[in-house]
């Protein structure tokens, strides 16, 4: 069920591929003045523990490449809205200078894809007027045929679903732009290549098959991607920020998008790119296959340079590194380390304007722990560690109770923050019974006596795109429906029980509530702030204690909501892997691929998470 990878030969574009490819749509002068609408589908039950605090306050680096790409290419017309700000806006109802949109993106993570679809049909409704519809993000990566025939008539649904990266959309829209006729719409010249078949030459699409029909619908993989190599030739990221809507709630955009000023306000982080891949292979993770093996990596002056750039223009001083496994290269550390190091901004060190915080696996920065003293004068402040369960139980990835007390305690001696990221399962003890640390409430009571300064558990799902998902799906664990109802993909998050053989899910599910109180509690807060004196990062642990404990009082309730539902049941299974509702047909050999479980985006489904997505749908 993982994603599947080009030919060793053949997994990267030519070097100068990409930006010859922006040279190209920007000599199509015709396109300057298109109306670009970029969603972020956002849902909001997902705003709980871990993650309430920094969902509004990051925006997405992932749009924000789209507007700095499209902006590159030519397009002059582009509005970004990112629905955690922007909840109430409507595609049908948007204007950029006076003018509908003529091309919509939708970029969604699984969590928020029902407020993805209500996107999609609400731009539907405009008819023959409407937009032409491109869907990507990891959603649309992994299960893109659900983007297809939403209801409630036939014919509601994306036209293209992109399931790679910033080039794929780009080769795209040449592709169909290069060869507009005089008066036709992006939509109409779109309409006529997919009936033509020129799309087939572009990998990393799929689309509805020229021979469908109402009665047949079939979709088209035209393969998979070519990665893009050199991240260098990405262009700087700031034309996306310029374009970033401003908060509120109304259905209609501003006259304007956010000022510069207004960006540093609201997004006080900042994601970058500056490492992609991961040398692990994790049966529950996605990374590794999504990446086809690879490993990039952005050069120390450009990642020097996007930080010292972003700082300076819209005064943002903490910068998450959209890391896999930032430690995961040696001569890698080094080297961008070394430069973000002697890097100066006004005459000072960068480390003292900004906080870099990334991701690693605590067995590659412990291996490589002598490094931490220069990262650290690069300005490293914080490290996601994925340790999921400290006895190597449920994963061994080289984690020891021992490694993890003695790396915690040098990264306090140099004021870098330990972030605690576990995953709680089906064979793990609430409460050690042996005196060991195998239960789930000893690790996490564990991990703060370390000096964690966060903590995060999430329930072990098969997530689509793992090699976990399809022995899942075979012995009945995936849950399809719980108490006669459907499962919002808002619950795919990791928070809630999705899928599990245990005799009582629901109290897995508490389980998880009880680890966070065990961290996260006025009695930790207190023996936080009594040792205020004793580690440079004693401050930022009350603080994150008080983050924390407002974070679980927004997270019980619904947490506790969904453990009744568990209890009360009846719970319906998977009986395993079932047929796609919308075949997938691999261009190449001509067979039919399906890539996940069937996840059918129903319009009652729809319905009730309406309120959510503060999306309107005028389908009925």
């Amino acid at each position: 069920m993982e994603l599947p990878r080009r030919e060793r030969g053949d997994v990267y574009l030519p070097d100068g591929a990409f930006q010859g490819k922006i040279d190209a749509l920007r000599k199509l002068t015709d396109t300057r003045d298109l109306a670009v609408g970029i969603f972020y589908a956002f849902d909001f039950r997902t705003h709980m523990l871990p993650f309430w605090y920094a969902d509004k306050r990051m925006a997405p680096a992932s749009v924000r490449l789209l507007g700095d790409v499209l902006e590159a290419a030519g397009f002059a017309n582009l509005r970004i809205v990112l629905q955690q700000w922007s909840p109430r806006v409507l595609p049908s109802l948007m204007r950029l200078n006076g003018r509908p949109l003529d091309i919509l993106m939708v970029s969604s993570m699984q969590v928020h894809a029902e407020c993805a679809y209500a996107l999609v049909r609400d731009a539907c409704q405009m008819g023959n007027d409407r937009p032409l519809i491109l869907v990507g993000g990891p959603k649309a990566t992994y299960e893109p045929t659900d983007f297809f025939e939403l209801g409630p008539q036939p014919g509601i649904g994306a036209d293209c679903v992109v399931t790679g990266e910033a080039f794929v959309l780009l080769d795209l829209l040449h592709t169909v732009l290069a060869d507009r006729h005089d008066g036709e719409t992006p939509r109409e010249a779109y309409e006529r290549g997919r009936l033509d078949g020129v799309l087939a030459k572009v990998p990393g699409l799929v689309y509805l098959s020229p021979d469908a029909s109402l009665e047949k619908t079939v979709a088209v993989n035209t393969g998979v991607q070519r990665l893009l190599r050199d991240l260098d030739e990405l262009p700087m990221p700031d034309a996306g920020y310029r374009m970033l809507e401003p908060p509120h709630r109304r259905r209609m955009t501003s006259a304007e998008p956010c000022t510069p000023k207004q960006v540093g306000r609201l997004s006080t982080v900042a994601s970058v790119i500056s490492t992609q891949g991961c040398r692990f292979n994790c049966p529950y993770c996605c990374i590794p296959a999504a990446n086809q093996r690879t490993w990039r990596h952005k050069s120390p002056k450009r990642l020097a340079a996007e930080i010292t750039h972003i700082h300076e223009h819209f005064g943002i001083t903490v910068f998450f590194s959209t890391d896999d496994n930032f430690f995961n290269d040696r001569q890698t550390v080094i080297d961008l380390m070394t430069e973000l190091a002697r890097t100066r901004i006004a005459g000072q060190p960068l480390s003292a304007r900004i906080r870099f915080n990334t991701e690693a696996t605590e067995f590659d920065v412990y291996r490589n722990r002598d490094l931490l003293p220069l990262a650290r004068a690069g300005g490293l402040a914080a490290i996601w560690f994925g340790i999921e369960d400290i006895t190597a139980a449920l994963v061994n990835k080289g984690q020891t109770a021992n490694k993890t007390a003695e790396l915690f305690t040098l990264l306090h001696q140099l004021d870098i923050e330990p972030m605690t990221m576990m995953i709680h399962n089906d064979a793990q003890p609430l409460r050690s019974r042996n005196g060991d640390l195998s239960g789930l409430l000893d690790q996490a009571r564990y991990l703060f006596d370390q000096g964690a300064v966060s903590y995060q558990c999430t329930y072990l799902g098969p997530a689509v795109g793992t090699r976990d998902i399809e022995p899942a799906a075979e012995i009945g664990m995936i849950f399809k429906r719980v108490g006669h109802r459907d499962i919002p993909q808002a619950y795919q998050d990791g928070n809630h029980v999705l899928a599990s053989r245990h005799a009582r899910p629901w109290r897995q599910q508490i389980n998880i509530l009880q680890a966070y109180a065990v961290f996260y509690n006025p009695w930790n807060t207190l023996r936080a702030f009594l040792n205020m004196r004793r580690s440079p990062l004693g401050p930022k642990r009350v603080v994150f204690q008080l983050i924390g404990q407002i974070g679980l009082v927004l997270t019980i309730p619904r947490l506790l909501a969904w453990a009744r539902r568990l209890k009360r049941g009846p719970i319906e299974v998977y009986p395993g892997l079932e047929k796609a509702r919308i075949p997938m047909i691999d261009i190449t050999s001509g067979e039919e691929i399906d890539w996940a479980i069937e996840r059918i985006p129903s319009l009652s489904t729809a319905r009730r998470s309406r309120s959510a997505c503060q999306t309107t749908l005028v389908a009925t």
